[in-house]
Formats: C-alpha cells, sequence, structure tokens
C-alpha cells in the first residue's frame, strides 16, 4: 500500500479554479515585496522629501495590488482584466484554463438539461 501526496501525483496541470488562486498568490508577494519597498524608503525621506512622495506612491500601489489580488481570488473578471493589464502573470490569466475559471454559467447550464 502506498499513500501519494497530491503534490507528487502524476497530473501535473492546473484545474480551471486553480489559475486565479496561483495568480492571487503571485500578485499578493508582488506586494509585500512593494510594501517593504515603501515601508523601507519612509527613514529616507527625512534627508529627501523626493523619497517621502516615493515611498508614499509605492505604498499606496501595493495597496491596490492587495485589492486586486483579493478580487483575483474572487474570480472578478475587471480584476483579470486590471492584472493582465498590469502584471507579469500573463501565462495564468491567458491560458486556456485560466479564461474558463472567470466564465461565468450561461442560463441554460444553469437549468440543466430540461
Amino acid at each position: 500500500m502506498s499513500i501519494t501526496s497530491p503534490a507528487i501525483s502524476a497530473n501535473t496541470t492546473a484545474s480551471p479554479s486553480s489559475a486565479p488562486e496561483i495568480a492571487s498568490v503571485l500578485v499578493v508577494t508582488q506586494a509585500s515585496l512593494s510594501l517593504v519597498a515603501g515601508l523601507s524608503a519612509i527613514p529616507f525621506g527625512i534627508v529627501e522629501p523626493g523619497f517621502r512622495v516615493l515611498s508614499v506612491v509605492t505604498i499606496l500601489v501595493a495597496i491596490a495590488m492587495f485589492w486586486l489580488a483579493r478580487n483575483l481570488r474572487r474570480q472578478g473578471r475587471w480584476a483579470r482584466r486590471w492584472v493582465t493589464a498590469l502584471e507579469a502573470v500573463l501565462w495564468l490569466l491567458w491560458t486556456r484554463s485560466g479564461r474558463t475559471a472567470f466564465r461565468k454559467p450561461a442560463p441554460s447550464d444553469a437549468r440543466g438539461a430540461a
């Protein structure tokens, strides 16, 4: 009897519902690094006023990225479009499985085979 981990399974393709989650995790990682960069620039704003502006802008961009990642995980189509336009996670969102994850069921699908 062998026990295999889901991570070591033979099926390595991402399911349609996991593409938004993977993209969301990557956007959150990038937003976290942007937030750290913005927060670490604040002490330099004491000497140079331009760094204050840059740190505030970087922090605001990081907050917007967190918000986009949240809505991307909720499978908002508009969030997918914004992230596709702004980020480098294009291959996750432009694939067929990425598009089907955000597709809403047709009215005929909701009723079933009647």
